[in-house]
């Protein structure tokens, strides 16, 4: 690994500069040499961090409101948790509620049936009475009586 050359005079200005201290060659060299070793151990931690922000940045995209149909993103959040299921129940109550009306219907139509064919099997029953009294099935079943 290349090291870089010290600039002792450039460091001296810096820290001359920035907290009024004059430092001799020595406190000089000790304070670069840590200075580089900070930057060599920091180095690597700065690049992952730069790759966990990034992928941060890329895990929070899917989360983030769609910028051109906001509406739509939240109606489709809103049917994934609730919708679906109640779309299903209310599909599923409306065909128990129809197959039961039409049971219904079917169950009013059969007794409207057997009524007309009462009242027309009596009404028939009468017209054979009234009409049939001199013929001889009605006799014949009148002696056997």
């Amino acid at each position: 690994m290349q090291q870089s050359r010290i600039d002792l005079k450039k460091l001296r200005l810096q820290i001359a500069l920035q907290y009024g201290i004059e430092l001799d060659e020595t406190a000089l060299a000790i304070l670069a040499i840590l200075l580089q070793e900070g930057k060599r151990q920091f180095t690597p931690m700065h690049t992952k961090l730069a790759e966990m922000g990034e992928q941060i940045q890329q895990s929070k995209k899917a989360l983030q409101v769609d910028p051109d149909h906001p509406r739509w993103q939240a109606f489709l959040h809103g049917m994934g948790q609730w919708g679906l299921g109640l779309c299903l129940g209310v599909i599923a109550l409306l065909v128990v509620f129809s197959i039961t009306l039409s049971n219904d219907k079917k169950q009013q139509d059969m007794q409207q049936a057997l009524v007309w064919y009462k009242e027309h099997y009596e009404a028939a029953q009468k017209l054979i009475d009234k009409a049939g009294t001199g013929t001889i099935g009605k006799k014949s079943r009148q002696r056997n009586k």
